[in-house]
């Protein structure tokens, strides 16, 4: 099932593909033909999972020297910016693998996986936590 679902993925990529001069203008695939089937993988992770601010607010949950600490993320400005609970607004960028906020909070930045995971970078340590 898992390779049928891989092709299906590739046959996809390959359509929607721009072509220029007879070979593929995204380099990470001609630099190492494994990373299609990494991308595939991500596209198909995403699908399935929750992603954050879809459905408006988040709410993360981490261990910070010893306690529990809850963290709310919010869209705000016209959804441009992260408003955090403390007042302070953030700003979220998209990476391959996370959303990653910072500004939020204070001397945080939090790196939102897909799926209500990831880990919150504070004092240089990172931390993990789960989200919602």
């Amino acid at each position: 099932m898992r390779i049928a679902m891989a092709m299906a993925g590739l046959t996809l990529m390959v359509a929607c593909t721009n072509f220029e001069s007879g070979s593929f203008t995204d380099t990470r695939i001609e630099k190492d033909p494994a990373n299609l089937f990494v991308m595939v993988d991500r596209a198909m992770d995403e699908s399935d999972r929750d992603r954050p601010f879809d459905t408006g607010t988040v709410y993360v949950v981490a261990n910070e020297h010893g306690d529990l600490h809850t963290y709310s993320l919010a869209p705000c400005r016209g959804g441009t910016q992260i408003c955090g609970g403390s007042g302070h607004v953030g700003t979220v960028q998209r990476t391959l693998d996370y959303f990653v906020v910072t500004g939020a909070y204070r001397d945080r930045t939090f790196f939102l996986s897909p799926g209500g995971d990831g880990y919150l970078t504070w004092q240089e340590v990172d931390l993990d936590l789960a989200w919602n």
